[in-house]
């Protein structure tokens, strides 16, 4: 006499982790395919820093030096210069820039900058409130740039 042969299913919890684990690795690769949150507001993708080499039309590096561009609101505009004067500074409340430089919160009050090596080209960007408390970081950026860019 033969046995019969119980076929067993695998439990529930097994199931709910293979489920689980599908959906993760979903989303996972849409998050890849469609950017993330190293690149503010869905702008431009920065992978790392000095990552990006973007142009972006009307904005120009001063004298063809590594330049910061702030974007910030009227009541946030220094009455200081922070950098040193080898590097171009510009201070700028225009809403329609900020938007260019994907950081469009920026003239709300929620400062933020983009560094341009000299061909004019964005090559780092960030929200930064306390960005006139940095100048020895942005400097290290710049003079990267400056020998690199």
């Amino acid at each position: 006499m033969r046995l019969p042969v119980l076929r067993r299913r695998p439990p529930h919890g097994v199931l709910l982790v293979l489920l689980v684990q599908v959906l993760a690795t979903g989303l996972v690769v849409g998050w890849f395919a469609r950017g993330h949150a190293s690149a503010p507001d869905a702008g431009l993708v920065q992978l790392d820093v000095l990552s990006l080499s973007e142009p972006v039309p009307g904005l120009e590096a001063v004298d063809g030096r590594p330049t910061m561009v702030v974007l910030t609101c009227p009541e946030l505009v220094p009455d200081r210069r922070t950098l040193d004067a080898a590097y171009g500074l510009v201070v700028s409340t225009d809403p329609a820039l900020a938007a260019s430089l994907a950081l469009p919160r920026a003239p709300q009050c929620q400062s933020g900058y983009v560094l341009l090596d000299a061909a004019s080209h964005v090559r780092y960007r960030t929200y930064d409130p306390s960005w006139l408390d940095h100048a020895f970081e942005q400097e290290v950026l710049l003079g990267h740039l400056a020998h690199h860019g």
